[in-house]
């Protein structure tokens, strides 16, 4: 990987949120009650959305932050990064979770709070706390990054906001985000995937931003020019 490339990753994941694809190969918890109810079942984009559905993985972020879960019925479900050790306090892989959220274009779900059906502990999207603690440094952040490598097939297509694809979980487990203006083609379920980058790799797995990616790691494409 030339300086360059990996410079331009550095500055992009300093640069976004990382609400985490590319040319493409070949608060608190509390115990109160939940928010009112309200229709089950994601719908629209921006729409209401309550669902219920035992807990199939935690998705983290390359820094290794839980920023999400996907459900056994498929739904995958987004969260702010900054609430990672409320939620993995408060549920597990296996749980059954009530989420109260909105739908989002391409069939997420952004969640506003996320109760353990169990136990009835509630996890509630908030700011981060104003504890006078300065944010770190995106280059401090980045010091704790590795070179991390991912191949495989994709399960499922991770999609922003507006519905655009920014990442794939592949068949693994492993998590792969990416700037979603890199994508030159669709990406499908099945489809055989490889990336380099940078991440983290723990407990709940291997997270990684890609600066290149291909169908199978001897086929990496890098997605940032060199020559600018």
């Amino acid at each position: 990987m030339s300086r360059f490339v990996l410079s331009s990753a550095v500055l992009w994941l300093g640069s976004s949120a990382l609400n985490a694809h590319a040319v493409p190969p070949g608060g608190f918890a509390s115990s109160g009650p939940a928010a009112p109810s309200a229709p089950a079942g994601p719908g629209a984009p921006h729409a209401q959305a309550v669902l219920e559905s035992a807990v199939a993985r935690l998705l983290t972020n390359p820094y290794g932050e839980v920023d999400g879960l996907r459900l056994t019925d498929g739904t995958v479900v987004r969260f702010p990064p900054h609430m990672s050790d409320a939620l993995t306090a408060a549920v597990k892989v296996g749980d059954t979770v009530r989420i109260i959220g909105r739908s989002e274009a391409g069939g997420a779900v952004k969640a506003d709070a996320i109760v353990n059906s169990a136990s009835g502990q509630t996890v509630y999207d908030q700011p981060p706390a104003r504890d006078g603690a300065r944010p770190m440094p995106p280059h401090l952040r980045m010091a704790g990054l590795q070179t991390q490598q991912a191949q495989g097939r994709i399960d499922v297509v991770l999609t922003g906001p507006r519905g655009d694809a920014n990442g794939v979980i592949l068949s693994d487990g492993a998590i792969v985000r990416f700037a979603p203006h890199a994508l030159q083609q669709p990406l499908q379920p099945g489809q055989l995937f490889a990336a380099s980058g940078l991440g983290t790799r723990n407990a709940h797995g291997t997270s990684l931003e890609a600066t290149s990616m291909g169908a199978s790691l001897s086929d990496l494409q890098p997605l940032y020019d060199r020559a600018r």
